[in-house]
């Protein structure tokens, strides 16, 4: 693992916590890998504005993978490039969602949405779930609701008002809690052979154009940087995960991770709510 010069690391499950804040041993070990030449990048399903709201706690500004890859971001927060959904591949991936049941929201270049309030704390919820520790269930509506009054997610009447001012469309974020309905949803999204399907919590799919993956996105950055793909490495919890561990030099898994996570990483680390990621850091840049 020596040479690391570039560090990928997602974010729910991953860098951030259970409360969905990176934990202070994540923050000084960013710091740290910066002081010695290594460029930290965040790889993240979450969009733009809901992307740096815990890197701004924290005092920390990072190139940023977001949207599972669809939008690249720089350290300033502008633009350098971005994977959109065609207006038709949207209109046939939608089509199949609804026709199968499933709850979805959108992903766009000014913010994500949803036609339904209740079902999009559901999402929330259920990645805060799969990605936390929590007393209650209760706690964990607490910090969903909290989300939608930050306006991580506007409620809208109808997604056409949105789309048809022109905005680029980046994702589709899937929910149901019946497995039957996404595992077919999926199966038939996938047939369209423009669409990536993945996943970021237990009952979730996120749904991209087939070359916006975190993987891909990550050999992008790499490149930008003339970095070789094997003084990379990335650190993830889930299925989302999964192409941008594959990709990196040095892959690395979450202790909280899915086993299929763990299976295609070099190794595991702590989990996120031990400050896993900082762990990380130091043992690829010291050795220890």
């Amino acid at each position: 693992m020596s040479g690391i010069k570039l560090i990928a690391t997602d974010m729910d499950g991953t860098l951030l916590d259970s409360e969905r804040r990176i934990p202070k041993k994540n923050a000084e070990a960013i710091r740290y890998a910066e002081s010695k030449g290594v460029t930290v990048a965040v790889a993240t399903g979450r969009d733009f504005t809901e992307a740096v709201v815990p890197l701004k706690e924290v005092g920390i500004r990072l190139p940023l993978i977001c949207v599972n890859g669809a939008e690249i971001r720089q350290k300033d927060g502008d633009i350098y490039s971005q994977v959109t959904m065609s207006r038709s591949l949207y209109r046939r991936a939608a089509d199949i969602l609804r026709d199968e049941g499933v709850y979805y929201e959108i992903y766009t270049g000014k913010g994500s949405y949803t036609e339904d309030e209740q079902k999009g704390l559901q999402i929330v919820a259920d990645i805060m779930l799969s990605t936390g520790e929590f007393e209650s269930y209760d706690q964990v509506m607490r910090v969903a609701e909290a989300r939608f009054k930050e306006g991580a997610v506007t409620v809208t009447e109808d997604y056409d008002q949105i789309l048809n001012q022109g905005v680029s469309l980046l994702k589709l974020l899937a929910f149901s809690k019946d497995g039957s309905k996404r595992e077919k949803a999926a199966e038939r999204l996938r047939k369209l052979g423009s669409i990536a399907v993945s996943a970021s919590a237990s009952e979730n799919l996120e749904i991209t154009h087939v070359h916006a993956t975190k993987g891909q996105a990550l050999e992008q950055v790499a490149q930008n940087m003339g970095i070789p793909m094997n003084q990379t490495a990335a650190i993830g919890d889930n299925f989302n995960d999964l192409s941008m561990l594959k990709a990196a030099g040095t892959g690395i898994a979450m202790a909280n991770a899915a086993d299929e996570v763990k299976a295609v990483s070099c190794y595991i680390t702590g989990a996120n709510t031990e400050a896993g990621v900082a762990e990380a850091i130091y043992r690829m840049i010291d050795g220890n």
